[in-house]
C-alpha cells in the first residue's frame, strides 16, 4: 500500500485541474464519525507517553505520534523536510514524553479511515476536527459547511484557522475542505500533497 514517493496524478498537477476533478463532488457530512475518538483533558500532552515513528505513505514520508488511545499527530515531510515536520508536531505537545516506537503506530497509520484518534486541542478546535472526520472520501466541503455542522454558522474564519491547525492530517481529512468558489485554499503540508490526496480519492489515473 505504501510508497516512498507521492504519486503523480496527471489531472491534478494544478489547482485548475483539481477543481475540475472535484466539480460536483460537494456532499453533506455524514451524521456521525465512524471511528473511536478520545479527547484528553491536557492541552500540552502533560502526563501522556507519545510513541512516534516515520512511515512511508502514498503521499510520501510522514511522521506520526500516538498514545495508547490513538493517533495524536501525523504530518508529511515532502515540503518541509523531516526535521521541520517532527519539530512542528512535537511542539504541539511540549509536556508529553516521547518514545520512538514505530511498530506501535504502524497499523494505525495504514488505516486512515478507521484508526482510533486521540485529539488534543481547545474545545472549538476539537469540534472542528471531529466534524472533519464526517466528510466522506471522494467528496469535499467548504469552511462554511463545517461551521454549520458544529452549530457556529458565522464562525467560518475561526473554522479555517482550526482546520489549518489540524494535527492528524490524512486521518482527519482537512484536505477535503475547499473554498466556497471551489479553490483549494491552503494546506499545512503543501498544496502538492493536498492535490495528490484529493485526486487519489476522486479516482484520478496515476502516471
Amino acid at each position: 500500500m505504501f510508497n516512498a514517493r507521492p504519486p503523480d496524478y496527471r489531472s491534478a498537477r494544478t489547482d485548475a485541474g483539481t477543481r475540475a476533478l472535484l466539480s460536483g463532488r460537494r456532499a453533506p457530512l455524514d451524521p456521525a464519525p465512524a471511528r473511536e475518538i478520545s479527547f484528553p483533558a491536557t492541552r500540552s500532552g502533560e502526563g501522556l507517553a507519545m510513541r512516534w515513528g516515520v512511515f512511508g505513505t502514498p503521499f510520501g514520508e510522514a511522521v506520526a505520534l500516538g498514545t495508547d488511545a490513538g493517533l495524536c499527530a501525523l504530518g508529511f515531510t515532502a515540503e518541509t523536510g523531516h526535521d521541520a515536520a517532527f519539530a512542528d508536531l512535537t511542539s504541539r505537545f511540549p509536556a508529553a514524553r516521547l518514545i520512538e516506537d514505530p511498530d506501535a503506530l504502524r497499523s494505525w497509520v495504514a488505516d486512515p479511515d478507521g484508526a482510533p484518534l486521540c485529539l488534543i486541542g481547545a474545545p472549538f478546535q476539537r469540534a472542528v476536527w471531529q466534524a472533519l472526520t464526517r466528510v466522506r472520501a471522494g467528496s469535499v466541503v467548504t469552511y462554511s459547511d463545517i461551521a454549520e455542522a458544529i452549530g457556529r454558522p458565522s464562525a467560518h474564519r475561526a473554522v479555517a484557522t482550526a482546520v489549518g491547525l489540524n494535527p492528524v492530517s490524512w486521518h482527519v481529512p482537512c484536505h477535503r475542505v475547499v473554498r466556497k468558489d471551489g479553490a483549494l485554499g491552503g494546506y499545512h503540508w503543501g498544496l502538492s500533497v493536498k492535490r495528490a490526496m484529493l485526486a487519489r480519492e476522486a479516482g484520478a489515473p496515476a502516471g
